[in-house]
């Protein structure tokens, strides 16, 4: 008998597998950024199919097979989850993008995932100014940053980077040290090569 496990969980990425298959790359609160297939969600009937839409705030159960995790069953945690904005879009596709080229493996990082489901529900319930949004973008970039262990504490940035929290109120304070948090994402990423 395999053991489920059922956890938070924001969908980052989705991929089609054959007819009507789909895999997942998932960052959860418990098991940390995992891939887990769907069987037969994009069928009309699937059960799962409005849940699992990408950069959707979900509580996930999945089993671990011999390769791969799979989708036993989903709920939205936030009704209307759905975010059509194209601006927040975007915002959310690009920390997706380099969430996953940061990220490797399986590995449990709370700071992680709850800065990143801070960015998403932001984005989601706030009616964020095109400069609010481009600040929720390199804020989280800095705190994923920081808490993968890219950036080390730098003056001025620690009460930021330490946080995993986004408020207006946090955007604009950090709207000082926008420039500072540019210059150490880039400096990371180039010593990094990615």
């Amino acid at each position: 008998m395999h053991h489920i496990y059922t956890t938070e969980a924001i969908l980052i990425k989705s991929v089609p597998i054959g007819e009507a298959n789909r895999l997942y790359f998932l960052l959860t609160k418990d098991l940390g950024l995992i891939r887990a297939t769907a069987q037969s969600v994009r069928s009309p009937k699937s059960k799962l199919n409005g849940h699992l839409q990408v950069f959707c705030l979900v509580k996930i159960s999945v089993v671990k097979g011999k390769d791969i995790w799979r989708i036993t069953s989903v709920e939205s945690i936030l009704q209307n989850g759905l975010i059509r904005h194209v601006g927040k879009l975007s915002v959310l596709h690009n920390i997706s993008k380099l969430f996953l080229r940061l990220v490797h493996g399986e590995e449990k990082n709370e700071e992680l995932f709850e800065s990143v489901k801070s960015a998403y529900i932001i984005c989601r319930d706030a009616d964020l100014s095109h400069e609010e949004l481009r600040l929720t973008e390199i804020l989280t970039v800095l705190r994923m940053m920081h808490f993968l262990g890219y950036i080390k504490k730098t003056e001025g940035l620690s009460s930021f980077a330490e946080g995993t929290n986004i408020t207006p109120e946090i955007l604009e304070n950090f709207s000082k040290n926008k420039k500072q948090a540019i210059l150490e994402i880039n400096n990371a990423l180039k010593e990094t090569h990615l």
